[in-house]
């Protein structure tokens, strides 16, 4: 018998409390971006509570539909989309800027999760043949996603399937086969694959680890990078206190309210306050992998899998790049960084989570 829940507390109080924190680190950084921040919330929550509580067979029927109409948007961006930096990412819609790779994280997810539960388990694991479909339905948003371009976007949704993917019985052979095809073709990549500003971003970040400097590099790409570790480190062990971090207030943090945000956050709240963030994504990572035994079913696991790798691969890519550790590849901290796309498709997620949490899961 399922148990007959109205909420999953354990689900929705780290939530909450990210999103709380994340309000506040963005009245900080730029009021004007905190009001519209907060009438995105209020729909947002209500896409949550609508994934929440309707029935999960219909997300399921429309796993196909919302990754074909995802193409389809994909393209449109890189005929009709707008243009910002140098990226064309986003679709007017009038009321907003719709970035829909955002979208596509979910579609992906979706449409793993769908196919993998038509599939029978083999008892030597799936070969490369047995998911060519799969495969292929990967490339193609991946794809498109990298030509606006976007690379981090790109190489996060294709981590996120392929995560899911190897969370099914995967033969080793074949697997050890496309690992030592990945290092093989990885010097192709770099040299044809790449753009000049973001092999650029890379030699950056390597330089810097390692102590050298160049004018040119110094002056462009390792700068956001060392006024967002000089914020972080700033704070300390109890952080400068609220709107009184100097490299938030001067404005010396780069795109301070979207994905620099958690910079803010350190120089405010310091090691105490990041302590306890971690914790809160900590948590919420810790109640969707429990779940994950509990569901009867290769959809819902799926999807729950694909949500926890989802999260942590933000997470870990955003502080990585904040911190300098990893390349600036514009990756928003969920629930944290500005942005409606974001925040609409994020908490969607966990509306669907939070569904079969409630609706799928056994005691």
């Amino acid at each position: 018998m399922l148990p007959k829940k109205k909420i999953d507390i354990l689900l929705i109080l780290p939530l909450a409390a990210i999103l709380f924190l994340g309000l506040v680190s963005l009245s900080s950084a730029l009021v004007s971006k905190f009001y519209i921040q907060l009438v995105w919330v209020v729909l947002a929550s209500g896409v949550f509570i609508a994934a929440s509580y309707y029935d999960l067979r219909i997300f399921e029927r429309l796993a196909i539909p919302l990754y074909f109409a995802d193409i389809i948007l994909l393209v449109l961006v890189l005929l009709i989309g707008k243009t910002s930096g140098g990226a064309q990412r986003w679709l007017d819609i009038g009321f907003m800027n719709f970035q829909v790779s955002e979208l596509t994280k979910i579609s992906v997810i979706l449409f793993i999760a769908y196919q993998f539960n038509l599939k029978p388990t083999l008892e030597d694991g799936y070969n490369l043949l047995d998911i060519l479909p799969e495969a292929a339905g990967i490339f193609f948003p991946v794809f498109l996603i990298y030509k606006e371009p976007d690379l981090g976007t790109a190489i996060l949704v294709g981590a996120v399937a392929g995560i899911m993917i190897l969370s099914t019985k995967i033969n080793r052979r074949w697997l050890l086969g496309v690992t030592l095809f990945v290092l093989v073709t990885a010097p192709v990549l770099w040299t044809w694959g790449l753009h000049d500003y973001q092999k650029t971003r890379v030699i950056s970040l390597v330089s810097m680890l390692m102590g050298e400097e160049s004018q040119e590099l110094s002056q462009t790409s390792q700068y956001h990078i060392k006024q967002s570790i000089i914020a972080v480190g700033s704070g300390r062990l109890h952080g400068k206190g609220y709107k009184r971090g100097t490299q938030n207030m001067l404005r010396f943090i780069p795109e301070h309210h979207t994905d620099f945000i958690f910079s803010v956050y350190a120089e405010e709240f310091g090691f105490f306050g990041v302590m306890a963030l971690l914790f809160l994504y900590f948590l919420l990572l810790a109640r969707i992998l429990s779940l994950v035994g509990k569901v009867k079913d290769k959809f819902s696991a799926l999807v729950l899998v694909g949500s926890c790798a989802h999260i942590w691969l933000q997470v870990l890519v955003n502080i990585g790049m904040v911190t300098g550790v990893l390349p600036v590849v514009g990756i928003p901290l969920p629930w944290f960084s500005y942005g409606g796309s974001s925040l609409i498709f994020n908490l969607l997620l966990m509306g669907l989570v939070h569904n079969i949490s409630l609706h799928r899961c056994f005691n």
